[in-house]
């Protein structure tokens, strides 16, 4: 737990927002003597004007306070652990649980965004299963996932994990059919237009005689281009009202992205992914021919991503902002690496094995071998 003074955080606070002694003084109905002596640690605000303070900076009254309990790694390993053993037991119990640990660690967004991710997962999986306890009996769970999720983007709202809290807020909102909700907290986030501010501020840096800061804005800012691009790509390959010569122009887009040396790790799905919906609508379309040849370009990209998500290497490019690529961890995660892999190898074969769309090519000696080729590789995993 980090306590900070009282007096300290009205300062820091006061300097954030800009204000005068006087002028903090004039809003709150108090004396400019009174605001010196609370930040000089002589004397503390009345109880009753801690929350008028709290509200005039945009703060809550545990920020204030200096109250920010944040759980260590121990804690929060334990945390997943408990929280996911109760959630395959007992739903009641796990929500009890989570709202204990919540309360505790109300400040700390990586603990809830933990717990809120956990919660989701389950309950996505209990709705689609169609079992006694599906959607309606996890009402609870979804709730609950989503409370914690608020909190955590209201504690956390420009960090590199906010957009895969948001993103999972949004699709938990669309899956309770409420779409307009889940809309209306994106929509003022996509931009209309592309962002220049990168290239200004490197400017400005270089300006200042700081080239290197300018070499890091704009490489983070390449970046996160390329894992936007890769993400809208992957994600247009999923519409099926997308038309074929599209679909085929996107996977164009996908292996240029993807393909020179070292820039597979930035998205390892991508080209899979694209390669798949694209060979897919070929055989629906009869394209058998075409559909067999961009099937077997899709066994030679899965097998890379594969080996990809095992040993990743970062292109050297983005060694100035490694916050944002793959870093390397111990053996638990290498582990979770191979499991991610083979996850995503029986998910992608499973699919094309089970699709109605490629019945037309079952029997055929050349869609046989490979798809025998893929999963051999498969079980070797």
């Amino acid at each position: 737990m980090n306590q900070i003074p009282v007096g300290e955080r009205i300062l820091e606070e006061r300097s954030r927002n800009r204000f005068t002694q006087e002028e903090l003084a004039r809003r709150l109905g108090v004396s400019k003597a009174a605001v010196s002596k609370w930040e000089c640690g002589q004397s503390m605000p009345d109880i009753a004007l801690l929350p008028k303070i709290a509200s005039l900076f945009s703060i809550t009254l545990d920020d204030l306070l200096g109250y920010e309990p944040m759980a260590t790694e121990e804690v929060l390993e334990e945390t997943r652990r408990q929280l996911a053993e109760l959630l395959a037991e007992d739903l009641r119990r796990a929500c009890d649980y989570a709202e204990d640990r919540a309360a505790l660690y109300w400040s700390d967004p990586e603990l809830l965004r933990t717990a809120a991710l956990l919660l989701y997962t389950r309950f996505i999986e209990l709705a689609d299963a169609g079992e006694p306890d599906g959607a309606e009996g996890a009402q609870p769970v979804a709730e609950l996932a989503e409370r914690l999720l608020r909190r955590t983007l209201q504690l956390d709202p420009s960090s590199p994990s906010a957009d895969l809290t948001l993103q999972t807020l949004c699709m938990l909102l669309a899956f309770e059919g409420r779409d307009g909700q889940a809309a209306e907290l994106v929509e003022r986030m996509v931009a209309a237009k592309p962002n220049m501010a990168a290239v200004a501020l490197a400017g400005v840096q270089v300006k200042a005689g700081d080239s290197e800061a300018g070499v890091r804005t704009l490489k983070r800012q390449l970046l996160c281009s390329l894992l936007e691009a890769a993400s809208c790509v992957q994600a247009l390959a999923g519409f099926q009202s997308l038309a074929l010569a599209d679909l085929e122009q996107l996977a164009a887009l996908a292996e240029g992205i993807w393909l020179p040396s070292g820039f597979d790790a930035i998205a390892p799905t991508l080209a899979p992914f694209v390669r798949i919906a694209f060979a897919t609508r070929l055989v629906e379309s009869g394209e058998t021919e075409r559909a067999m040849d961009e099937l077997e370009r899709f066994a030679q990209d899965l097998e890379k991503c594969c080996k990809t998500f095992e040993s990743p290497q970062n292109p050297p490019l983005f060694q100035a902002v490694d916050d944002l690529v793959w870093q390397e961890g111990g053996e638990e995660a290498q582990a979770a690496r191979s499991e991610a892999a083979a996850s995503l190898r029986s998910s992608l074969v499973g699919g094309v094995v089970s699709s109605e769309s490629w019945a037309p090519l079952r029997g055929n000696p050349r869609y046989e071998s490979l798809i025998r080729e893929m999963m051999d590789e498969e079980e070797s995993l």
